[in-house]
């Protein structure tokens, strides 16, 4: 009895940080002349539920239906949105770009609430599937992997607090998205260290997290001479990582809870479709910390 209680009380904080989030970061209303029924920070509060709940659009409509406590902590006391209403908000509203900004918005009130500081950050990637078929299955019946989202995401360490993150089409080389997620982190902290694998090695990472950024940036450098030496200026730093480098695991805790917490494959068929609902999962996951 007591687990489900604690349960209860997780998804109810769920709701609630979600709604003050999304308040901060969304106006009121799309536009003056709508209906005005719901606030954008209500519906976008319902898609992170639903998310975190794995439901479907039908499904969470269900679960606000039946559960007045968690309507009032989206202060839905007077009716909930029909499930089309909830579609229909998610096509025309929600970005990738969105998502992040909401992400930034859970950082800055745990900084305000919590007192959090963020001295070292983590950055790493992972794939969110597509298709249902386990990995096992695909290696047993020789299909090759599909699409698949690629998530970058950049990580508070010790708090494993979600720092930013950038949804992209999978495969790619993770220098692709290096760019944009530094750029997002650059300006939500001011970590003293980043720690990131060699898939992220080049000259260009480390001038911007070290002259830019003002952060140490440890990555283990591949060698692209004959003798296997690293010769350029801030590689050849990181020949020798220092101890501190470990904590580059943070962001794979991060990502391994990630994964256990929310269904491992994507019901979306589009690709911006699979990005928005893989950041979703993202976001939730990231307010449920």
């Amino acid at each position: 009895m007591a687990r489900v209680t604690t349960k209860r009380n997780l998804l109810l904080d769920v709701a609630a940080i979600s709604l003050v989030v999304c308040r901060r970061h969304l106006a009121r209303y799309s536009c003056p002349k709508s209906k005005h029924d719901f606030t954008q920070a209500q519906l976008m509060s319902c898609l992170v539920l639903r998310a975190y709940l794995k439901q479907s659009y039908r499904g969470i409509i269900d679960v606000l239906d039946a559960s007045d406590a968690l309507r009032d902590a989206l202060g839905l006391s007077a009716k909930v949105p029909a499930h089309t209403t909830l579609k229909e908000f998610e096509k025309r509203v929600v970005t990738p770009e969105l998502l992040d900004g909401i992400v930034a918005q859970v950082l800055t009130l745990c900084r305000e609430q919590r007192g959090t500081a963020v001295h070292e950050v983590a950055v790493d990637s992972t794939g969110v599937e597509c298709s249902p078929a386990s990995a096992h299955y695909a290696d047993r019946s020789g299909r090759r992997r599909g699409r698949y989202v690629k998530l970058s995401l950049a990580v508070a360490c010790t708090s494993l607090l979600l720092v930013g993150a950038v949804a992209s089409a999978g495969p790619s080389n993770d220098r692709v998205e290096a760019s944009a997620l530094l750029w997002r982190a650059a300006s939500r902290c001011s970590p003293h260290s980043v720690y990131m694998d060699s898939g992220y090695d080049g000259e260009r990472t480390h001038a911007f997290c070290r002259a830019g950024w003002g952060a140490a940036s440890f990555i283990p450098p591949v060698p692209k001479t004959r003798d296997g030496s690293v010769k350029s200026r801030y590689r050849s730093r990181c020949v020798v990582l220092p101890s501190s480098y470990g904590k580059r695991w943070h962001a794979e805790s991060f990502i391994s809870g990630f994964k256990r917490s929310t269904r491992s494959t994507l019901a979306a068929r589009t690709m911006g479709a699979m990005m928005n609902e893989a950041m979703l999962k993202l976001l939730a996951y990231a307010i449920r910390r």
